[in-house]
């Protein structure tokens, strides 16, 4: 597993978003900066040098939790938050074992404010697996 916990950069979150603009039918552009800049950077805050998110679950959660439901983006929301999420937990070492259906149930869920974050950090714990990254 690789224990660097990479973080996301707002141009990160751009060119995923970027990816499934030119893979879907979206409409294009930020709706707004600040709830970009918010969902992007939360995840990875600290409070008197301790994460307010600790884990990998907690970050991947929040990340996209907060992009879910900020909707910063003018189409996509959704699935800029699953797509950033699952290339979180990849490059840190995770892979989502859930169905496509669970899936899609989930972030349906998050949108809908019928999960919490500390639910979808539980259904990861839960739909999970260590990867070797070093491959």
């Amino acid at each position: 597993m690789n224990t660097a916990n990479i973080q996301f950069t707002l141009q990160d979150i751009y060119e995923l978003h970027a990816q499934l603009e030119s893979a879907f039918v979206l409409s294009p552009g930020v709706r707004d900066e600040n709830l970009l800049a918010s969902a992007v950077y939360t995840p990875f805050q600290t409070f008197m040098e301790n994460d307010l998110y600790p884990s990998i679950y907690d970050k991947a959660a929040q990340l996209c939790y907060g992009l879910a439901n900020n909707h910063p983006f003018t189409d996509g929301n959704k699935r800029t938050a699953l797509h950033s999420m699952y290339v979180y937990l990849i490059i840190n070492g995770f892979d989502i074992t859930a169905t496509q259906q669970d899936v899609e149930n989930m972030i349906i869920d998050i949108a809908a404010g019928n999960m919490t974050n500390t639910e979808l950090v539980q259904w990861l714990q839960k739909n999970t697996v260590e990867i070797d990254t070093n491959l």
